[in-house]
C-alpha cells in the first residue's frame, strides 16, 4: 500500500486541500512528506498570486481615488467657475445694457450741448447788438447834452439883452421923466409933448415889467435845462455802465460759448467711443456666455467621469472584499492605503456638492479598519517596527482634520473645510509613508 493509502496521511492532504480551497494559505504548513511539501509550496505560490492581487488592487484603488480625489477637485473648481462665468455673464448683460443707457444718454447730451452752443452763440450776438444799441443812446444823449448846453447858453445871451433892454427902458424912463419936467415948464406950449413924454414913461414901464417877466422865465428855464443836462449826464452814465454790464457779459458768453464748445466736442468724442464700447461689449457678453456654457458642460464632463470612477471603485471595492476572505499577509496594512485614499476621496466629492457628511457620524482613527487593526494588533514584530509607532499620529491628524473640514463645510465654511482638506492630505502622506514600510519590512 503506498503513502496516500494510509488514512492519516490522506486526511491531512485533505484538510490542507481545504485550506487551499479557504483560502487560508498562511495556515498550511509545510511537510516532511513531498506530497505534503508540494502542497505548502503551492499554497505559499497561491499567496504569493493573491498578495500580489491584492497589491495591484490596492495600488489601482489607490490611483484611482487619488484620480477622483483631483478629480474631485477639479469639479468643485469647474463648478465655482461656472457659478462666476453665470454670475459675470448676468454682469456683463447688465454692463452691456448700461453701455447703451450711458451711450444714448451721451448722445442726448452731446445734441444739448449743441443746442446749449446755439442759445449761448444767439445770446453771444444779441449782447453785441446790446452792446451796440447802448453805444448809439450813449451818443445820442451825448448829442442831446450838448444841444442842451447850446440852449443855455442861449439863455444866457438872451438875458443879456434883456439885460440891455431893461437899462434902454431904464434910460428911456429917465427921459421921459426929464421930458415931464420940460414940458410942464413949458406951459401950455409942452401940453402936448407932456402926453407923449407920458406915453413913453408907461411904454418904458410896460417894457421894465416884460424884461422882468422874461427874465423870470430864462432862470426857470436855465433851472429846468440844469436839471435836464444832470439828467442826461446821469443816463449817460447808466447808459455807459449798462454798455460795460452788456459788454462784460459778452465777454462773458463768449467764454462760455467756447467751454460749451469744447464739451460739445469732448461729448461727441465721448458718445463715439461707447458706441464703439457698446459693440465690443456685446462681443465680451456674447464670449462669457459662450464661455458659461462650456462651463456648464464641463460640469457635467466632469460629473459623468465621476461617476463612471465611482462604478470602477466599486469594482475595485468588490475584488478587495473578495480577497478579504482569503488569508494574506498584513491585508490590513495594504486595504489600509485604500480605505484612507477614499476618506480623503470622500472629503473631496463633499466640497464638490456630490456627497454630503455628518461630522458627528465619521469614524475616529479608533473606530476605523486601520485603528481597529492597530489597537489590537498582537504581533511584536510589527509593534516593534519604527513605522508601526510614527503611523499613529499622521493617522490620528488625518482623521481629525477630516472631521473639521466636514464640520467647517456644513457651517458654509467653504475655505475653511478647503484647509482642513488640505491639513489631512499633509497627514495623508505621513500614512501612506509608514504603510509602504510596514508592508515592505
Amino acid at each position: 500500500m503506498n503513502e496516500l493509502s494510509r488514512p492519516g496521511e490522506a486526511a491531512d492532504v485533505e484538510h490542507t486541500i481545504d485550506l487551499l480551497i479557504a483560502g487560508k494559505y498562511l495556515s498550511v504548513t509545510d511537510s516532511s512528506d513531498p506530497l505534503g511539501h508540494k502542497v505548502f509550496e503551492l499554497a505559499q505560490t497561491l499567496h504569493k498570486r493573491a498578495k500580489g492581487e491584492l497589491v495591484r488592487i490596492v495600488d489601482m484603488s489607490v490611483n484611482a481615488n487619488e484620480a477622483v480625489t483631483s478629480t474631485a477637485e477639479i469639479m468643485r473648481a469647474v463648478r465655482e467657475v461656472d457659478h462666476r462665468t453665470h454670475a459675470i455673464a448676468a454682469a456683463a448683460d447688465e454692463m452691456v445694457a448700461s453701455v447703451k443707457e450711458i451711450a444714448r444718454n451721451s448722445d442726448d447730451a452731446a445734441a444739448d450741448a449743441a443746442l446749449a452752443r446755439d442759445a449761448a452763440d444767439t445770446a453771444r450776438d444779441a449782447g453785441d447788438n446790446a452792446v451796440r444799441t447802448m453805444e448809439t443812446i450813449t451818443r445820442a444823449v451825448e448829442e442831446a447834452a450838448g444841444k442842451v448846453e447850446g440852449l443855455a447858453d442861449a439863455s444866457q445871451q438872451i438875458g443879456d439883452i434883456v439885460q440891455q433892454i431893461e437899462a434902454i427902458a431904464k434910460q428911456t424912463n429917465l427921459l421921459a421923466l426929464n421930458a415931464t419936467i420940460e414940458a410942464a415948464r413949458a406951459g401950455d406950449a409942452g401940453k402936448g409933448f407932456a402926453v407923449v413924454a407920458s406915453e413913453v414913461k408907461n411904454l418904458a414901464m410896460q417894457t421894465a415889467r416884460a424884461t422882468e417877466d422874461i427874465r423870470s422865465r430864462i432862470a426857470n428855464l436855465r433851472g429846468e435845462m440844469s436839471s435836464i443836462v444832470q439828467s442826461m449826464e446821469e443816463g449817460a452814465q447808466a447808459v455807459e455802465q449798462g454798455r460795460e454790464v452788456i459788454s462784460s457779459t459778452g465777454d462773458g458768453m463768449r467764454d462760455v460759448l467756447l467751454r460749451i464748445e469744447s464739451v460739445s466736442s469732448k461729448m461727441q468724442e465721448v458718445a463715439a467711443i461707447l458706441n464703439q464700447q457698446n459693440a465690443a461689449s456685446g462681443e465680451i457678453s456674447e464670449g462669457i456666455g459662450t464661455i458659461a456654457q462650456m462651463a456648464s458642460a464641463n460640469v457635467e464632463s466632469v460629473g459623468s467621469i465621476l461617476t463612471v470612477m465611482d462604478h470602477a471603485d466599486n469594482l475595485i471595492a468588490k475584488g478587495i472584499s473578495e480577497l478579504a476572505e482569503q488569508e494574506i499577509q498584513d491585508f490590513t496594512v495594504h486595504v489600509a492605503k485604500s480605505d484612507h485614499m477614499i476618506w480623503r476621496k470622500r472629503l473631496a466629492e463633499m466640497v464638490a456638492g456630490r456627497t454630503t457628511l455628518n461630522p458627528d457620524e465619521l469614524s475616529d482613527h479608533h473606530s476605523c479598519r486601520l485603528g481597529k487593526w492597530y489597537d489590537a494588533l498582537k504581533d511584536t514584530e510589527v509593534r516593534n517596527h519604527p513605522a508601526f509607532t510614527k503611523l499613529a499620529t499622521p493617522h490620528r491628524d488625518v482623521h481629525a482634520a477630516g472631521i473639521e473640514a466636514a464640520r467647517r463645510y456644513n457651517n458654509n465654511d467653504l475655505d475653511g473645510a478647503l484647509e482642513y482638506i488640505q491639513k489631512a492630505a499633509d497627514a495623508s502622506v505621513g500614512v501612506m509613508k509608514y504603510l509602504d514600510e510596514i508592508a515592505n519590512r
